[in-house]
C-alpha cells in the first residue's frame, strides 16, 4: 500500500518495513479479494465467439438493460455469415446455404430471469443473406434491429434469435458476442436478479447476460451458450441501444487481439471530482506485475497484483478534479485488448476527442483494454442526433470497402472458436 506522510525517521522504517510484508502478503491473496465488488467499466475477454443458429430448436438470447428512458430506436446485435453464400469469401463453418432466417423477438423479463413469451414487445423476421445494408451488413458483420419501443431506464428486457428457416441445419449464420475460455466472472457469470450487485465487472448492469435454450425456449440456460466454461457461460452481451434522441449505449467490444505485457489506459474529460481508491485490470494469464496510477503525469501511486483473473488493488485514495488526465498502466502482466470495430465504434463516438478513454499510443481508435482505476468513471456515452446523422452517412458510404480494414487477427481467434464448436460441443439440432 503507498505510505501516507510520516513525521519521523523510525516512524518511516517501521512503515516501510510493514509496507513491503503487506506487498508480499497482497501477492499471495486472490486477486477478488482486494476491492473484488467495485465495478469495472471495460469489457474483457479473450476472443470473438460465434454460436451457429443450426437448429429450429437453438434460440440465443441477450438480455439487457435500458441506459435511458425513450424510444429505443434500433438494437445493434453481430453476425457472422463467414460461410454462406453471402460470404464466401471468408472462413468456413459460420453460416452455411443460403444463410437461413432469423426470427427475433424482444420480451421483457419475468422475475426468475427467463423472457416472458407471452409478451413480444418488438417482431423483425429477415434473410440476413438477402437484407437491405440497413438492416444487415454481413462483411462487418452488423445487425440493426428497427424497435422504436418506449423503455424505462433501469428495466430489463429480453431479445431472442432463432432460425426458422425450413433447413436450418444447412441454411444458417451465427450470432457473435465476446467470449472467455474459462467463463464470465462475477455478476454477468450468473443469473443474477438484482440491479445493484456490485461485482459486475464488464461495463454493464450486473443483470445482463447470454442465454441459450437447446429446446426451443422450453427452458433455458442464464447464462448460457453452445460450449464453453460453465455450461456455455462464457460469452458476454455483445450489443448497442440505439435511441431516437441520440444516446448510443451499450456493450459494443466484441472480440480481443493478442496480449502485451505493456499497457496504459488514458481517461479523460472528466467533469467532477473522482476519488480513486483501487487499481484493477483483467489478465487472461498467470503472472505478477504492476499497476500504476499517474495524473497530470506525476505518479500517485503503484501496486503490485497477480493472476490470471480480475486483479484488483487498493492504494490510498487519490481524488482527481475536472480537466486532468488519469492513466492506469499495466506492466508485466499479459493484457488483451477489446476492439468494438470501426462500425460501431463510430456510433459510439470513440473517434472523438469527447470520448472517456483511449489506448495511450493506439492506433485503432475502437480499442480499448481493461486496464482502470476503480470505482470507475462513467460519463455518458452520447452523440447528438446531427453527430449521428453525419457518422450513419459516412458508414453508409464506406460500407463496402470496410472488409478490407478488417483485422487479420480477428477472423482468427473466431475461426479457434469456430472449431471449438465443432471439437465439443453437440447441442441437440
Amino acid at each position: 500500500m503507498p505510505l501516507r506522510t510520516l513525521r519521523s525517521a523510525a516512524t518511516l522504517r517501521s512503515a516501510v518495513a510493514s509496507a513491503i510484508a503487506l506487498a508480499l502478503t497482497a501477492l499471495a491473496v486472490p486477486p477478488a479479494q482486494a476491492d473484488s465488488a467495485l465495478p469495472a467499466p471495460v469489457a474483457a475477454g479473450n476472443s470473438a465467439g460465434n454460436m451457429q443458429l443450426s437448429g429450429a430448436s437453438k434460440w440465443v438470447l441477450t438480455r439487457w438493460v435500458a441506459r435511458s428512458t425513450g424510444t429505443l430506436a434500433a438494437l445493434h446485435l453481430r453476425i457472422q455469415a463467414d460461410g454462406s453464400v453471402c460470404r464466401l469469401d471468408g472462413k468456413t463453418g459460420y453460416g452455411a446455404g443460403t444463410g437461413g432466417t432469423w426470427h427475433v423477438t424482444t420480451h421483457p423479463v419475468l422475475p426468475d430471469g427467463r423472457p416472458d413469451m407471452s409478451q413480444t414487445l418488438a417482431t423483425q423476421d429477415f434473410r440476413p443473406c438477402f437484407a437491405a445494408p440497413p438492416l444487415v451488413d454481413v462483411r462487418q458483420g452488423i445487425v440493426r434491429l428497427p424497435m422504436n419501443i418506449p423503455v424505462t431506464r433501469g428495466h430489463e428486457y429480453a431479445t431472442v434469435v432463432r432460425n426458422t428457416d425450413p433447413a436450418p441445419a444447412v441454411n444458417f449464420t451465427s450470432i457473435n458476442f465476446l467470449y472467455t475460455a474459462t467463463g464470465i466472472l462475477g455478476a454477468n457469470g450468473r443469473n443474477e436478479r438484482s440491479g445493484d450487485a456490485p461485482d459486475a465487472y464488464y461495463g454493464l448492469d450486473p443483470r445482463e447476460l447470454v442465454g441459450y435454450s437447446s429446446d426451443g425456449g422450453g427452458t433455458w440456460a442464464l447464462p448460457g451458450g453452445q460450449y464453453g466454461h460453465n455450461d456455455g457461460g462464457a460469452f458476454l452481451p455483445t450489443y448497442i441501444q440505439e435511441y431516437a434522441g441520440g444516446l448510443f449505449a451499450g456493450q459494443p467490444f466484441y472480440y480481443a487481439s493478442s496480449a502485451s505485457t505493456s499497457t496504459t489506459m488514458a481517461f479523460r474529460n472528466i467533469r467532477h471530482p473522482w476519488t480513486i481508491s483501487a487499481l484493477g485490470a483483467y489478465t487472461p494469464s498467470p503472472g505478477s506485475g504492476t499497476l500504476t496510477l499517474t495524473v497530470d503525469g506525476t505518479v500517485r501511486a503503484s501496486a503490485g497484483v497477480t493472476g490470471p483473473g480480475m486483479v484488483r488493488a487498493p492504494i490510498t485514495p487519490v481524488t482527481v478534479q475536472p480537466g486532468q488526465l488519469v492513466e492506469v498502466s499495466a506492466t508485466g502482466i499479459a493484457i488483451k485488448r477489446v476492439v468494438a470495430d470501426t462500425a460501431w465504434g463510430r456510433l459510439m463516438g470513440m473517434q472523438l476527442a469527447s470520448s472517456p478513454w483511449y489506448i495511450e499510443g493506439g492506433t485503432n481508435f475502437s480499442a480499448a483494454a481493461p486496464v482502470y482505476a476503480l470505482p470507475a468513471y462513467a460519463p455518458s456515452a452520447t452523440l447528438s442526433a446531427a453527430t449521428r446523422s453525419k457518422h450513419g452517412a459516412r458508414n453508409r458510404h464506406h460500407r463496402k470497402h470496410r472488409h478490407k480494414r478488417r483485422h487479420h487477427h480477428q477472423r482468427r481467434h473466431r475461426h479457434h472458436h469456430r472449431k471449438r464448436h465443432h471439437r465439443g460441443h453437440t447441442a441437440p439440432a
